[in-house]
């Protein structure tokens, strides 16, 4: 037996089994593979969907009558269920990419009650986002929420400026915004996991950071009967996806 290592208490066996033993340890992690990269160098492997939504028939602009406060709100104004540009553009519309989460949360979501409208006339926001809700009108108005159950929500009566009142939204889904002070007062919040956009003036939507993929896109409208179709997002690409809705939703 070697001196040294008698002294120290091991045996020239215990050296040569422990000295085979990290020499394995080294070499399983050598031989495994590091973890894929998420995203790429700087999020540049994220893609991005850009498209637009348009109508066949576009209707023509409708006004709705007021009947009270009309000092508030005017004699007439107009209903904004749909809004589409002269190329038939349809703003409003909204857009969710199933799979993919939202990357944050918004921390200003709020519903604004503004010229006798609910401003934004709809939103599409994750699930559990917090939103303000308040008014700029010298009026009683109400925001009274129903699910896509016609269950209520909440019901908040802001009767005068400046109050501000904040309510969670918990439930997947669309939900209904109304006024019960003012019959054409309507507005939605659709509630989703997935990442989802909203149309704007002229039909056309971009969904960004979206990994490679292939992914089923859903339009919504309040109006309109939906529609879906898959996209396919590659690195650092762009994937275009158009829709053009028909019919009537089924009770509109």
């Amino acid at each position: 037996m070697d001196r040294g290592n008698r002294e120290n208490g091991r045996t020239p066996w215990m050296v040569g089994t422990v000295a085979g033993f990290v020499a394995l340890v080294v070499g399983v992690l050598s031989a495994t593979p590091a973890p894929p990269a998420v995203g790429g160098a700087a999020g540049q492997a994220a893609g991005s969907i850009t498209g637009r939504v348009t109508l066949a028939d576009p209707p023509e602009p409708r006004m709705v009558a007021v009947t009270t406060d009309q000092a508030v709100c005017g004699t007439e104004v107009e209903d904004q269920a749909v809004v589409v540009d002269a190329s038939g553009g349809l703003a409003n519309a909204v857009v969710l990419v199933a799979g993919v989460p939202w990357s944050e949360r918004p921390s200003d979501a709020f519903i604004n009650n503004a010229g006798c409208y609910f401003v934004p006339r709809v939103q599409v926001l994750p699930t559990r986002t917090v939103v303000t809700i308040r008014s700029e009108d010298d009026t009683l108005h109400s925001t009274h929420a129903y699910d896509d159950r016609q269950r209520t929500l909440f019901n908040i009566a802001i009767p005068f400026p400046g109050l501000e009142v904040q309510r969670p939204f918990r439930r997947p889904g669309p939900v209904r915004i109304e006024c019960d002070s003012h019959g054409w007062m309507r507005g939605w919040v659709y509630v989703s996991d997935d990442l989802g956009t909203v149309t704007g003036p002229d039909g056309t939507f971009e969904l960004t950071g979206i990994p490679p993929g292939t992914y089923q896109l859903t339009v919504w409208h309040e109006r309109y009967e939906g529609a879906t179709r898959q996209v396919t997002v590659t690195a650092g690409g762009t994937a275009e996806a158009d829709f053009t809705l028909e019919e009537i939703a089924p009770g509109q």
